[in-house]
């Protein structure tokens, strides 16, 4: 059960710390003090969708800390919110709101009008049938849990054979073309740098009489003329020789001039040999000009070889064996089919077999809560075709006048009949989810009199159960709860929500404010009479 409510910063709220018992609480206060902020703060807290807006000075963070006794232990949610984003923690760690929206379904149930709406809905009807039956019959969950995986694989599967059957000519064709594409990338035979080569080797053709005539004329300036560099530096190295003879510190200057000298005719023989070498080849230049112009087409056509080399093998690939084969899918889609049906006709008899029992259940506690002539049953129909979560259609039916025929809940019930409705289901589904608190957010919609005390009656029964907590403006009611938590608001330089528990002695003024309007002695001895049946 929830044991203590801790709100900080959060709309109306400047800060507020609530503790609880088990049993029936009920919220009282004047239309529009705030009652609701108090459960939606709850359900923020439990993982509902919330934003910036909520905080009630945009400056700072707002906090919103629910502690839960489970099992004799202690279970502790948080939620921060700040400008920009939520963290919300369990026992003081940072988890993720899967995590807390797990821990919701086994703490709390919150009833909202948005919920009683889809309540209402035929296509919720099934998923709170199959809810009853998870609870009740372990293998129906399983069953339903299969169904729900291969029918999904079913889809994926039936999917792709669909699209191999649609497009198995255009992927021939494609299989072809990239043969071919590949087939002239590979006969090509282009190694990696290659163009490049080729133009190097291409430049020394193209000008060979140019560097014959340079090579040769360095060469020849260089050895093997009458005023040749090298003889004029061979009498350089005399005179260095001879000078060294008398100074023995030019040394190391006459080894770097012979050094330099004898570099300096390993250059000359170099360009002699290379001008010698160069000869004349109009095959091999028109081999070359082929070779690049071969490249230049395939680059125009491919863009980078090497790189669309290797895309149009991957492409084949797959085309060609990549995927599942076309007969094991569909021999996986036989095998997928054979296990949907199965299971569908699993579920689709103990849909059958539940809704009885789930109807009588419901109409028993519809016929309580001042709806004596109430009948209620859970359509079940099969369907043409296989769907997500079965082979059915599940509607709620209900008729509140004898001389009326069954309908559908969505077109018959008035406000106050769903409100009953809702009330019936919750009831019954408390006793097979065993969730510990159920919140009511007003749900005396559209109901008085007799019908008041019937549902006073309902709910105080089942807070016998689990821990109880509700909005109502109806004395009645609310005279059947254990604690009152009175909210109002206080205006002072801005507006704040106020609520605090009612001691014993101020119950009876509370209920006779709510009965009249004011506290009189008729009101007080009213409010007295309900406290005390």
């Amino acid at each position: 059960m929830l044991k203590e409510l801790f709100i900080k910063n959060f709309i109306l709220i400047d800060e507020l710390h609530l503790e609880f018992n088990g049993g029936f609480n009920v919220f009282l206060g004047e239309t529009g003090a705030g009652k609701s902020i108090i459960f939606k703060a709850i359900d923020i807290a439990l993982g509902a969708k919330t934003n910036k807006d909520v905080l009630n000075n945009p400056e700072k963070n707002a906090l919103i800390e629910l502690t839960f006794e489970q099992g004799g232990e202690e279970v502790v949610i948080s939620r921060e919110i700040s400008k920009t984003g939520t963290k919300p923690r369990l026992n003081g760690a940072m988890v993720t709101l899967d995590v807390i929206n797990q821990m919701r379904e086994k703490l709390v149930d919150i009833h909202s009008q948005h919920q009683t709406y889809t309540y209402i809905q035929q296509k919720y009807h099934i998923d709170l049938l199959d809810l009853y039956i998870e609870n009740t019959d372990s293998d129906f969950k399983a069953a339903l849990l299969k169904y729900k995986e291969d029918y999904s694989d079913f889809k994926a599967v039936s999917k792709r054979i669909d699209e191999i059957e649609t497009s198995e000519k255009e992927n021939t064709e494609r299989i072809e073309f990239l043969k071919f594409q590949i087939d002239e990338i590979e006969t090509a035979e282009i190694k990696e740098n290659e163009e490049e080569e080729l133009n190097s080797e291409l430049d020394v053709l193209s000008n060979l009489e140019n560097l014959k005539e340079l090579t040769y004329g360095a060469y020849y300036s260089l050895n093997n003329d009458d005023s040749s560099i090298i003889d004029a530096l061979n009498k350089i190295k005399y005179n260095i020789s001879k000078a060294r003879e008398f100074d023995q510190s030019l040394n190391e200057t006459e080894t770097a001039f012979i050094d330099a000298l004898e570099n300096l005719k390993d250059v000359s023989n170099t360009l002699r040999n290379y001008s010698e070498s160069l000869e004349a080849n109009p095959a091999r230049l028109d081999e070359i000009n082929e070779r690049l112009e071969l490249i230049q087409k395939l680059k125009r056509k491919y863009g980078d070889i090497f790189e669309t080399y290797e895309k149009l093998k991957a492409e084949l690939e797959t085309l060609e064996g990549g995927f599942m084969s076309y007969e094991d899918l569909k021999n996986r889609q036989n095998e997928l089919l054979g296990s949907i049906e199965k299971n569908a006709k699993n579920i689709t008899e103990k849909r059958l077999q539940y809704s009885k029992e789930l109807s009588s259940l419901i109409e028993k506690e519809l016929q309580g809560l001042n709806l004596e002539c109430a009948r209620f049953s859970i359509s079940v129909e099969e369907t043409e075709n296989y769907l997500p979560n079965g082979k059915n259609r599940v509607e709620f039916l209900i008729s509140t006048n004898i001389s009326k025929e069954l309908a559908p809940l969505v077109k018959t019930a008035s406000g106050g009949e769903i409100s009953r409705v809702m009330l019936a289901i919750k009831t019954v589904f408390c006793h097979v989810d065993k969730v510990s608190t159920i919140i009511f957010d007003e749900i005396d919609t559209g109901i008085s009199g007799k019908t008041s005390v019937c549902v006073a009656g309902a709910i105080s029964k089942l807070a016998q159960s689990a821990q109880v907590f509700a909005i109502t403006h109806q004395p009645i009611i609310a005279s059947k709860a254990a604690d009152f938590y009175y909210v109002s608001k206080e205006q002072k330089d801005k507006t704040y929500v106020n609520v605090r528990k009612l001691l014993e002695d101020e119950k009876p003024n509370a209920l006779a404010q709510m009965a009249l309007g004011d506290v009189s002695d008729n009101s007080l001895t009213f409010a007295k009479e309900l406290l005390g049946s």
